[in-house]
């Protein structure tokens, strides 16, 4: 009511009682208050921005660099253990997991997957303890992907 009554007021007689209004209504609305940058009954001074602050720029992310985890061919590792590694750990498919099982039999190496490097390196371990677990000397290793963008 008495806001209303000072805006009708201030149409007549010309007199701007905006400033008393917010203070009126920031002392009865803490929450306001504080969104207005109000502490203790005085607006606080945001370096002659006109009261509106400023959020400080985001830093620009850089993705991290990724890495190929490559597992690498054996003559005494069974192929259906290849392929249940790769199912267990890469989450392919069985047809996937063939696929990159005839890779690395084929080529000598292949590789599982592209992560970032700490991930990388725990997928590789995992398949390592895992082989070593199981008597086969199968060996997973991690080298840096060349399909990174370093721009």
């Amino acid at each position: 009511m008495r806001v209303r009554a000072r805006l009708v007021l201030s149409k007549r007689c010309g007199v701007d009682y905006t400033e008393s209004m917010t203070r009126d209504y920031l002392s009865i609305h803490p929450f306001a208050a504080s969104r207005a940058g109000v502490r203790n009954g005085e607006r606080e001074d945001h370096g002659g921005e006109g009261g509106l602050a400023i959020a400080p720029a985001k830093p620009k992310l850089k993705r991290p660099p990724l890495y190929r985890v490559i597992l690498l061919n054996d003559d005494y590792t069974p192929m259906e253990f290849v392929v249940l590694v790769l199912e267990q750990f890469f989450g392919m498919n069985r047809e996937k997991a063939t696929q990159v099982m005839l890779a690395v039999h084929t080529r000598g190496k292949g590789v599982c997957g592209i992560y970032p490097q700490d991930i990388a390196e725990t997928k590789a371990a995992q398949v390592n303890q895992s082989a070593r677990d199981s008597g086969h000397p199968l060996l997973c290793e991690v080298e840096p992907s060349m399909d990174d963008d370093e721009g």
